[in-house]
């Protein structure tokens, strides 16, 4: 189809279009990753993203390009997950901003409000660096705008679009050494051309054909991993076989349940108790449970799979005294999860690295909780963003974004919450102090061969990153260790190792770890938690 203004409804089937086109070549945005590991998110993170704004674009009554693209922003905003998911929403908050008023846009003012979303993307970022999809987003919009004559009609525009945003990727490696290093262009970037080639595709009325490993991307099959496990809703009915059910006590019986997962809502009526949570144990909360009473409603779906969403209604945590302080962590793992709240912290949120955590689920997070401040630790690079989103659209208690960047840093700041002081200020000035003392040591595996830092990895090699730098590899994971900790310059200055432990390997194999650390550093004390995360076999805080 030609055309020369663009309605709400066409361009909300132009951004489904975009985002069927991402997911079509999705794995390939994965593995664009700077380091060989089997953590490349970026383009689920922008899938999942896109999407939340295209479910609501779809549905909108109104054809007016500027109530749309107002709804598709908003919505996007709340699904934002990692930094590219954030920055892409941003983008299109910015182009909705640009549409804003506007019943059908001309070419050139849909030109004009690329260059908005850019304005709005670079102002998102703290510290933005080129080299990224800012960096795309920027180049190609302004570069597009330059060559706009009239009488041109969209798809002829967004060609022009396109042809300049691969030129500015080809250009990003040379913008940014890390991604030179590692031989791969920026993933972002690659990301939104994808979404914008579904725009001309959808225009030119082509048909997009998901290979099975794209529609895979949606499924749960017999190689997936739990990651976000199960939401849970069942109903209870006390019973007096098995307890006196008018001495029940809620805060007792939440505090049993509460352990084994996160999101906990319970609401007592009478004698039937209402119960809603998400954990990796189903099974073991309905054994807990079922100490109380009997089962007479439930349902469970597994978190992981992106077509069963999780029916949470806005609810009032019946169970929950005000508080003036509380604390809000982002975990992977039923050891980490479990560790977390028995440090304190009041709501654990799944997530981690290979599934970030997205802003909705940080604000469903700050909903569970009655407090008047709410300090957050998303304990990873990639959802520091995301929580600060959630905490800039929250305004039922102030929300404090605590920048641990990686699950040590959160571990060991945790560890230290104390409210004492009752001083904002010194509160965070106490966990950034925690943080800043903490340096972490990541041991996963490679899933490319490739050359980093003068170190030859091959596929399947033990890998060691020290505080975002690769500074060993082997075939032999106990080996990597032992060279990691040898190239470590202060190792012999350190104090403390806290050795997370993956669900691939034994605890006892930290006793090994403890000898080889002590061989380096006789003082040292090594600390072994039974973590359970993915990906990483051994995340290991080391202070």
């Amino acid at each position: 189809m030609i055309l020369y203004e663009l309605d709400g409804t066409s361009y909300a089937n132009m951004v489904a279009m975009g985002s069927k086109n991402l997911l079509s070549d999705i794995e390939r945005i994965n593995a664009l990753n700077v380091f060989p590991v089997p953590d490349g998110d970026t383009g689920t993170n922008m899938r999942m993203t896109i999407e939340g704004g295209v479910e609501e674009g779809l549905k909108a009554t109104s054809n007016s390009i500027g109530d749309v693209s107002k709804l598709m922003s908003r919505s996007m905003t709340l699904n934002a997950r990692g930094n590219s998911g954030v920055i892409l929403s941003q983008y299109f908050r910015g182009i909705s901003q640009g549409l804003d008023g506007l019943e059908r846009a001309t070419v050139k003012q849909f030109a004009e409000s690329l260059i908005s979303g850019t304005k709005r993307a670079y102002k998102v970022v703290q510290n933005p660096t080129e080299g990224t999809i800012l960096t795309v987003v920027r180049e190609a919009g302004e570069a597009a705008l330059n060559d706009y004559k009239d009488g041109m009609n969209l798809t002829e525009y967004l060609n022009i679009y396109i042809k300049y945003a691969y030129e500015s990727l080809k250009r990003t490696p040379e913008l940014l050494p890390v991604l030179k290093k590692a031989g791969v262009v920026d993933s972002g970037g690659a990301g939104l051309i994808l979404i914008f080639e579904g725009f001309v595709k959808y225009l030119n009325e082509e048909e997009i054909i998901l290979s099975d490993e794209s529609k895979d991307e949606k499924k749960f099959g017999v190689d997936s991993k739990l990651i976000a496990g199960f939401s849970m809703d069942f109903s209870l009915q006390l019973q007096n076989s098995k307890i006196n059910v008018e001495s029940f006590n809620l805060k007792n019986f939440n505090s049993i349940i509460g352990g084994l997962g996160t999101n906990l809502v319970s609401n007592l009526n009478d004698t039937i108790l209402d119960i809603h949570i998400n954990t990796f144990h189903p099974g073991t909360v309905i054994c807990e449970a079922r100490k109380f009473g009997e089962l007479i409603r439930i349902k469970i779906i597994n978190l992981d799979i992106d077509d069963a969403e999780e029916k949470e209604e806005d609810a009032t945590v019946f169970s929950r005294e005000h508080k003036k302080y509380a604390t809000v962590a982002v975990a992977n793992g039923a050891g980490l999860v479990q560790a977390f709240r028995d440090m304190g912290v009041d709501e654990v949120v799944s997530g981690g690295q290979t599934m970030n955590t997205s802003t909705q689920d940080f604000i469903k997070a700050f909903n569970m909780l009655n407090a008047d401040n709410i300090f957050v630790f998303p304990n990873n690079s990639n959802i520091v963003m995301a929580a600060e989103q959630a905490a800039k659209n929250y305004d039922k208690a102030n929300v404090y974004v605590v920048k641990t960047k990686t699950i040590a840093q959160g571990y060991s700041a945790c560890q230290m919450i104390n409210f004492d002081s009752d001083d904002i200020d010194t509160i965070l000035n106490d966990f950034n102090e925690v943080i800043s003392n903490v340096s972490t040591l990541e041991v996963t595996y490679s899933i490319r061969d490739t050359n980093i830092n003068d170190i030859k990895i091959k596929k399947g090699d033990f890998i060691c990153i020290y505080n975002g730098n690769l500074i060993s590899a082997s075939k032999d994971r106990i080996s990597a260790i032992k060279a990691a900790f040898r190239a470590i310059p202060d190792f012999k200055d350190k104090s403390v190792l806290t050795v997370l432990c993956g669900i691939d390997v034994r605890i006892e194999e930290c006793s090994e770890i403890e000898s080889i650390a002590q061989a380096f550093n006789s003082y040292i004390e090594v600390y072994p938690v039974e973590g359970n995360q993915d990906v990483y076999s051994y995340i290991i805080g080391i202070e």
